[in-house]
């Protein structure tokens, strides 16, 4: 891939994080970057058919200098000719978010739908294309290379699988029984729910890259619940476990 391309994906996923940080600033730097992006690969599309195909280098120059001038020469001539509106009212708003002398914001919604019309630009102009998941893994990998660095065990990230059940990454050397508590928690965290039983908890951690027989895990289970770590009644972490393990690791959003 392009490193041209590798940094277009890079901002998208820093716009995705500042989107997603419930903070004025925040969100208004997620839409500034989001149309920095916009902008880019319009005029990277622009650079291969404009210049002595349609207009000559010089006029082309000078029209790619005016954002509304470059989107009407770019933006009719590929598959995302029907987004040329939207685009130019969402620079707008970018404009007055840059320009403007108060500090104003803008709604999530907004944002998304600006992330999704350049991710349209990207799949119908440059074929690429990503999946919700790919692009939650990709910001994911970025959130963690800005987090400051603090005295924690280190990171965990949690998804969902296709079946409806969990699975963490890491890059840590756990012990049976921390991958255990870390599962659990990871699993009520995207599901909402404990672990219906303790093939289901066996089968997120086959997910997770860390195996455990169904036996060893049974009698893994039964010392974590002697030790007061999982509930007697479900597979459910108790207050104090949970909060160990806010305390003692990095978990992703």
């Amino acid at each position: 891939m392009s490193i041209w391309l590798e940094d277009v994906i890079e901002q998208i996923c820093i716009a995705r994080i500042l989107r997603d940080s419930k903070t004025i600033s925040g969100r208004r730097l997620s839409m500034i970057l989001v149309d920095n992006v916009v902008e880019f690969v319009i005029k990277v599309h622009g650079e291969s058919i404009i210049p002595s195909k349609l207009l000559s280098r010089k006029e082309w120059e000078e029209k790619k200098r005016h954002f509304e001038e470059l989107v009407c020469q770019v933006i009719p001539r590929t598959k995302a000719a029907s987004y040329q509106q939207e685009i130019l009212d969402y620079h707008k708003i970018r404009n007055d978010l840059y320009h403007g002398t108060t500090p104003l914001s803008v709604e999530p919604d907004k944002i998304s739908r600006y992330m999704e019309i350049t991710c349209r630009i990207l799949e119908y102009v440059f074929d690429l294309s990503m999946t919700e998941e790919e692009w939650k893994g990709r910001t994911e990998g970025i959130q963690a290379i800005l987090l400051p660095r603090i005295e924690r065990k280190g990171l965990v990230n949690f998804s969902l699988t296709e079946d409806g059940f969990a699975k963490m990454q890491t890059e840590l050397k756990l012990k049976d029984t921390e991958a255990i508590l870390l599962m659990i928690y990871g699993f009520t965290l995207k599901t909402g729910n404990a672990p219906e039983n303790t093939k289901q908890l066996g089968k997120c951690l086959n997910y997770s890259g860390h195996p455990i027989k169904l036996e060893r895990l049974r009698v893994n289970i039964a010392h974590l619940r002697s030790a007061n770590k999982i509930s007697k009644d479900e597979l459910a972490l108790t207050t104090p476990t949970r909060n160990y393990v806010k305390t003692e690791y990095i978990v992703a959003a």
